[in-house]
This record gives structure tokens, sequence and C-alpha cells, in this order.
């Protein structure tokens, strides 16, 4: 606590002793403002450098070009404005006491286009956006524009951040899912839309999947890898922001419509993709905005996979304990809209509201032929009588929907920016009547397994007829999962920014502070039922036998044989169900994975930004209150294994982090940068992590517990990064960070000692030692313009990343945290010009640990990924383009292994 008074009262200290703004200098000084664009199309630019040149006086303009240089002292300046890909802008300007307020618009021109060598295309513009937003920007970000999203073949929020240095994804049925930022799990990274987080459908983790929200409502993405107080602290690794578009990012009314077809080659089926986007001001003045945005996107996909099991037999030599052959037929619908519209009730205010709804079904067809050879006896690790074969289907729909609305304004009240922002989130995963049926074959088999490729192994069954396996009368009905699961999120936020120039010395400075509220409720309702045949006659598979058998599964390594038909089992389920089909409900997924966890955040920080000539300083701190609610359920079982009762259980904490950080930006010429930053952040656990649940089994003496004690992880960040801005359009950029993380989390197995579950094997969430994680990065980007005729079209983007992490977890030291990739890597050949627009890019992240086991040979790893990727597109006349994405064309696997490459456990 004293050290959080020292600081705070040393913020306000500085501001105080070292402004020597009084009212008298007030009626010697003015300002400059106005408004930066492009000479021919009339586009705001963005992220330009004003400076009056001689002095400390200067700006970085806004989303709409917009840029304000407060207290400037009376006289005739020269003023300077630098603009990636646009020539250098000089012009005098006076300020006086007669004309105290100065406007100068600032019309800039392309710079590196030669007489109808290149042509200035909007994904070339928006290059020079994003790099020009970079360089001003106080601290360490990339940002992405909506024109480059376009230069990849990317279906979503999260591939298109694959590509940023430092960024890796990990991929569902191949597409693009969770986001991991320097080598950081997805839970240490923060997902925001316009500085505000968006509630998370799903039941357990606190991340939110990023294939639900389409790229065409979003006008920019901002990665943020050093954070600063006045964002959210929870963002270790980095913050995703994504940016909606605005009416007034342009002058100019904007409408387009993209409509594809494509074809998926495992599934042989269509792909369907359509966008809408229009853009326009209103009013007798311009001064009413409307934005509106709809896409849809369908994806006819799946996967063949086979997923494994290894365990040590009791001679300590690793055994395959079963296989599983799933052949996934994927459809997926996502679709959404977003609309904002805004109020200029003058220059200095602005009132907004805007709202998103997006959508994601997941419908899942998932055959399994099972292959068990731990039911049986080990004659040898390869040798197994009196197996067990299992065949199953999964048929359900997975429904997950955020919509978001929120409301606020920014006001210019005389020297103070204030602006505020109320918004109401909520996030929702239903799985309405998942029904999966289970059929077991009437004789136990003895088999015989080759396991010289354990990717792809492979059994012969010796005491059985060679098709006795393919004949669906040999297939009875074991018993049928019914579930009905609901996870539910709301979350409401109020917030509010001031900022105030002021004088330090002779220095331009800014103050800014605020705070937050921000409240959460979030639910998980799971009700599974199984249900068990009571009939005297067995229900045989013959039955409900599917007429598309999979005859090329994993291209033909694998027969599957006959399958369940899902409309014609949910016919005889619906008919049979509570008859003849009796069922109980499965206490263990039902009342163990309830619970509902109750969220309140209060935060307020304060800030100054300093400019010292070349030298920009911003200091400051946040202070992060968090109180929590959490309730579940204690669920017991017998000797026998036989549910016994389920009892309430409920848990209350509070805590609070204060979190100072620092940044430093040296201009060392109008092009180079060198950045030094020191921030701290925290993560806060999973919600499931912290519910005080218990489940209980007194058969097999186990236990998994939660722990509503685990502390949120925290960090102190260090980073350091040269970065040098190309003439034309580019960028060489390198830098190292330094990451000291404390109270990690992962999940612990142990024998409880004592009490009355004294032996028991237990399974708990956490916090283990301190941790480290460092690294660097590289980054290339440039486009070829110096290059004469046909060359000059060409661009090259590259970046590589390095990181190592160690941690001492379990009595385990130096292992690798989590996500942690030691190498990721983009390359990229584009060509640009004569309307056409072509790039081929490869992208890498080499393998990690996905989940942390009970010893080392336990240890789950996400297997590396080399992905080659194509799009193509021609202009056929103005305002008309045909384009071409193919994805994956290596056809690379995703693949997971336990301890061992040579254990694969899913591919």
């Amino acid at each position: 606590m004293k050290t959080k008074f020292v600081a705070i009262v040393a913020l306000v200290v500085l501001v105080a002793l070292f402004s020597n703004f009084d009212f008298a200098q007030a009626q010697s000084r003015g300002k400059i403002t106005g408004r930066v664009y492009d000479a021919s199309s009339g586009e705001y630019l963005p992220g330009a450098n004003v400076m009056i040149e001689g002095t400390n006086f200067g700006s970085a303009t806004g989303r709409s070009g917009e840029y304000r240089i407060e207290h400037v002292p009376f006289g005739t300046f020269t003023l300077n404005v630098s603009y990636i890909g646009y020539d250098d802008y000089s012009a005098e300007v006076t300020v006086s006491s007669s004309e105290p307020t100065v406007k100068h618009d600032v019309p800039l021109k392309v710079s590196f286009v030669e007489m109808e060598a290149v042509e200035v295309t909007g994904q070339r513009e928006g290059q020079m956006r994003a790099l020009s937003q970079q360089k001003t920007a106080a601290n360490i970000k990339n940002v992405v524009a909506s024109e480059q999203m376009q230069r990849f073949p990317d279906l979503n929020t999260a591939e298109v951040l694959q590509r940023i240095p430092a960024v890796s994804i990990t991929r569902d049925q191949g597409e693009g899912r969770y986001v991991l930022i320097r080598g950081t799990e997805a839970r240490l990274n923060s997902i925001s839309v316009n500085g505000e987080r968006i509630a998370s459908p799903e039941g357990e983790n606190r991340y939110i999947g990023l294939d639900v929200i389409s790229t065409s409502q979003i006008s920019s993405i901002e990665v943020t890898k050093a954070i600063t107080p006045d964002m959210d602290a929870d963002a270790i690794g980095g913050s995703v922001n994504m940016v909606t578009r605005s009416a007034f990012d342009s002058d100019k009314r904007i409408m387009k419509v993209s409509l594809g077809s494509g074809y998926s080659e495992l599934m042989d089926k269509p792909l369907y993709q359509g966008d809408f986007i229009f853009s326009d001001r209103f009013g007798a003045e311009n001064n009413i905005g409307l934005t509106l945005s709809a896409n849809y996107y369908q994806s006819n996909r799946g996967s063949d996979n086979n997923e494994m099991e290894w365990d040590l037999d009791d001679n300590d030599v690793w055994v395959l304990q079963n296989m599983e052959l799933r052949d996934y037929i994927v459809t997926r619908d996502r679709w959404g809209i977003a609309s904002t519209l805004e109020y200029l009730l003058n220059e200095d205010n602005r009132i907004y509201v805007r709202g998103m709804y997006n959508q994601r079904d997941d419908y899942e067809y998932r055959r399994l032929l099972g292959i068990i050879p731990e039911d049986g006896d080990y004659q040898s690790p390869t040798s197994i009588t009196g197996g067990e074969m299992e065949r199953e289907l999964k048929d359900r729909l997975e429904r997950q929907s955020i919509y978001n609305i929120a409301a606020g304004g920014e006001h210019k009240l005389g020297l103070f920016d204030v602006d505020y922002t109320l918004s109401y989130s909520y996030g929702e995963e239903s799985k309405p009547d998942e029904t999966d049926p289970a059929f077991v074959l009437n004789e136990n088999v003895d088999l015989s397994l080759n396991l010289s490729d354990t990717d792809l192994p492979k059994y012969q069954i010796t005491n059985l007829a060679s098709d006795y396996q393919h004949n669906a009368e040999n297939w009875v009905l074991d018993e049928v999962a019914y579930e009905e699961n609901l996870s539910e999120d709301t979350e409401m936020l109020a917030s509010l920014n001031i900022k105030y120039p002021y004088l330090l010395g002779n220095s331009s400075a800014e103050l800014k502070f605020g705070g937050k509220i921000h409240t959460r409720d979030k639910t998980q309702n799971d009700l599974v039922w199984e249900y068990g045949w009571e009939g005297d006659d067995d229900v045989l598979l013959s039955q409900f036998v599917a007429d598309d058998e999979d005859t090329d599964f994993m291209n033909g390594e694998y027969r599957i044989g006959p399958s369940v038909d899902g409309d014609k089992f949910r016919d005889f389920f619906e008919a049979n169900r509570d008859g003849l089909l009796e069922g109980e409900i499965n206490r263990e997924d039902t009342d163990a994975a309830n619970y509902e966890a109750k969220e309140n955040i209060f935060a307020y920080y304060g800030m100054t930004t300093n400019n010292f000539g070349k030298l920009q300083v911003l200091a400051g701190f946040r202070h992060e209150i968090t109180s929590i609610d959490y309730s579940g359920n204690e669920v017991l079982f017998d000797e026998e294994g036989d549910y016994v009762n389920t009892n309430a259980v409920q848990n209350d904490d509070s805590y609070s982090h204060f979190l100072p950080m620092i940044h430093f930006r040296y201009r060392l010429t109008p092009r180079t940068n060198f950045r030094l930053a020191a921030t701290s952040g925290l993560a806060r656990p999973n919600y499931y992590d912290l519910v005080p649940y218990r489940l209980i089994n007194r058969e097999d003496e186990e236990m998994a517990i939660g722990n509503p004690a685990l502390l949120p992880t925290t960090a102190y960040n260090l980073d350091l990064l040269a970065e040098h801005y190309l003439p034309g359009i580019g960028i060489i950029s390198g830098g190292v960070f330094y990451k000291a993380l404390d109270d990690i989390i992962y999940t612990q197995f142990f024998e409880q000692e004592g009490g009355e579950y004294d032996g028991y094997e237990v399974s708990q969430p956490v916090n283990g030692e301190s941790a480290s994680l460092y690294g660097f990065e590289l980054n290339w980007q440039q486009q070829l313009t110096f290059l004469p005729g046909f060359w000059n079209g060409f661009g090259i983007y590259a970046n590589y990343t390095y990181s190592k992490s160690t941690a001492d977890v379990q009595e385990r030291s130096d292992i690798s945290l989590p996500g942690q990739a030691g190498n990721v890597a983009n390359f990229a050949l584009s060509y640009e010009k004569y309307g056409f627009t072509g790039r081929l890019s490869l992208n890498y992240h080499g393998k990690y640990i996905d989940e942390v086991g009970e010893s080392e040979d336990y240890d789950i790893y996400y297997n590396d990924h080399m992905q080659l990727d194509l799009s193509l597109s021609q202009q056929v006349y103005p305002g008309l383009q045909v384009y071409l994405e193919a994805i994956n064309l290596t056809d690379e696997p995703l693949r997971y292994y336990m301890g061992d490459e040579e254990r694969p456990i899913q591919r």
C-alpha cells in the first residue's frame, strides 16, 4: 500500500512542480489544429507526425487525420508533417493574440509513385496507414489495416493475426481459433473491441476464440506488446484490439459487396462467402455518420483423424492403450452484423452508439471406430487377447453467439479531452440436443499390432473372420449419451478517461487519468443423460446403417466400415426415450461441471506523456481491484462407483494489483525509433479453475477439485525495440523481450495425505513458482517500388521470432511454458501492379507444450506446423475485382503428441 501511495503522489507532484503553465501564460499562447489527408483521394491519414520546427511541440494525427497542438507561444513557426509513402510537408503558420487558434489542414502527396509505374492500390494505402500509426505510437504495437487483411487468404480474425511478428495461433478443423502472443498461452492475452473487453461464450475459459468474428466488421487490428496504464492490465503476452469502422474515417461514401464460392478438397463440398459494407455521412453539415456491415461464411469442412492413448505397462514399456479412427464432417455457418451511428455536435463534441452481433454455428457429425487393447490382456506390447471394439456417432450443433452494444462520447472541454463509454456484452454457447449413440462388437478381439509407424498404427484381428467387424449385424447398442448444454456470460462496463495538456519546462506534456468499472456474471448449465436399452432383444447397428461409408479414410490407410445414420437413430431415440431406453443423469458431467461466477473489477490509472526533443517518455500506474464470488457443487460417489449426493459449495475472495509502467521512445532520425518499455501485467485464472467444485470417487480413490484460492499470474516485462521505416513503404525492425512471471497456473497431480480421503489421487489447478520467458523478433516489410519497370510491383513480407522459457512446476524445473513455441516465422512474396494483386505466403510455428502432464513423459505437445497459402485478385474495371484464394496447399496435418514424437495422440 505504501508503494502505491508513493507512486500516485509522485505522479501528482511531477505535474504540479514542473508544470509552468499558469493563467498569465495562457494569455500568450494558442493552439494549432487541422486535418491531414491524401491530396488526390481525400482519404484521412491517421498516424501522421506533425511537429513545429525547432520546438518540442507536436502531435500525431488520430484515426480521422485530426491533430491538435496546445500551448503554442505566439509567433510565426514552420509546421512540418511527415507520413510514410508521402512527400514531407512544410508550411508557415502564425499564432497571435488576434488569432490564438489556427486551423491548418495538410494535403500530402504520394512520394513513391513514378508516373504510371506503380499503382497506389487500396492495399498499399492500408500498409502506409498501419506503419505510420506504429511509427508515431508511444508504445510497442503492430497495426493491421483492413486493406492489409485482404492480402492474405485468411478466413477470420485469428488467421489475420498469425501474420504479425511473434504471434501464432491454434487451429480447430483447420481453421484458426486462439491467439498466442510472444510464446504465451491464450489465457495470458486479452481480446477487446474498441478498447473494451467483450463477453466470452465458452463455459470454462476466459479467453475468446477469434473464429467467431469476421474481419469485414473491422477497420484495423492493434496488437499491443507493451501495454500502457490506460489499457486493461490482463495482457501479459499482449493485447489484441479490434477497431470497428467509422463513417468519419473518410469523407467519402463507401459501399462494398464481396461474393464468393469455393471448394473443400477433403470433403468434396462447396464453400460460400459474402460481405457487405456501407459507410456514409448525412445531414446538412455531414455531421451524422452511419456504418453498416454484414457477413456470411459457410464452410463444409472436415478431417480424417486418428487419436491414440499411450501408457506404461507393468514392465515400464510404452503400449498403445486404444486408438480411435474419427471421421469428421463439419458444417460451419458464421454470420454477423455491425452498425455504428455517430453524431458530431461540433468539431469538439461527438457521441455515438455502436453494436455488433456475431454467431458461429458448428454442426459436427463425427463417426468413430475405436480399437481398445487396454480392455484385454497384453501378451506383449503388440499382442493382445480379449480386447474390445466400439463404434460411436457424435451428432451435435454447437452455437456460439456474442453481441455487444456500447454508447459513449468524446468531448473537448477547453484544455480537457474527455471520453466515456457504457457498454453491455453478452456471450452464449449452447448445445441444444446432442445425441451420441455407442455400439460395441459382440465378440472380444485378439489383436496383433504393427507400430512401425506410430502416426498410422495398424491392427489385425486374429480370432475372427476378416470382415467380421465390418458386418453391421455384429454391433450391439451399448448406451446413448444425450446432452443439453448452455454457457452464458453477461458483462457490463463503464469507463471514463480525461486528458489534460500541460508544459514541463519548455516541453509539451499530457496528463491522462481515468477509471473503469467492469462487472461480469457467468454461468454454466450442463445436463448430461445416459440411456441404456432395456428391451428383450438387442438393438443392432444394422437398423441404422448410413449409406455413405468413407472408403478412403486417411488416404486409404484404414477401413472404418459401417457407421450410424444420425437421422435414423434420432427417430429411434425419440420414439423410445424414457420407455425401453431408460436414462439417468450423469452427475459427474452435470453437477460437477455447473457453476456460477460473479466478478467485479474496479480500476483507475494515471499517466503522463512528456516530450523532450527527440525523447518521449510515458510513465504511470494502474491499480486494479478484483472481487469474485463463485458457487459450484461437491459430487460424491461411493465405493461401488454409485452416485451418492450433490452438495452446493460457495467461495468468495478479493485481491488487488498495483502495476507501474514506463515507456521511452527516442527518435534518432525522422525514420528511426528506439523504444524501451518496462511494464507489468496480470492474467486471471480461467473461470472453471476457480470454481470450488469437488468430484469424489471412492471406488477409484480419486478426486478432482477446483481451487478458489488461485491467484492471477503476474509478470514484469522488459522490451527493447529498434525500428527503421524505409523510403517508400517498408520497415526493418528488431527487438528483444523478457518476462518474469509469478504464480503461473498448471494442473497438479498428487496423493492426498491425511483426512477422510487419505491416499486418494488428486488433480487440482494450482499456482506454480516463478517462470521466465525471453526472446527476440525480427521484421522486414518492403514494397520494392525503387526497382525499374515490371519489378517495382514486388513486395516482401518477412518476420521471425525466437523465444525460450523456463518454469518450475510440480517438483520439475526448467520446463517450457504452455504455448511457448521456440520458432515462429512468416514469409510472403507479393506482386501488385496493373490491377493485379498476388501473394504466396508461408506461415510456420514450432512445437510447444499445450498441457503440462504428471511428468515429462506425459506432457502434451502441439507439433510444429508449416502452411502455404495463395491469394490472387484482378481488377476487371474500377469498382469490380475477382479473386482466388487457396489455403494449405501443402496439405499440412495437425498433430499432437505426448512426451515423445513417437507417441502421437492426435493426427
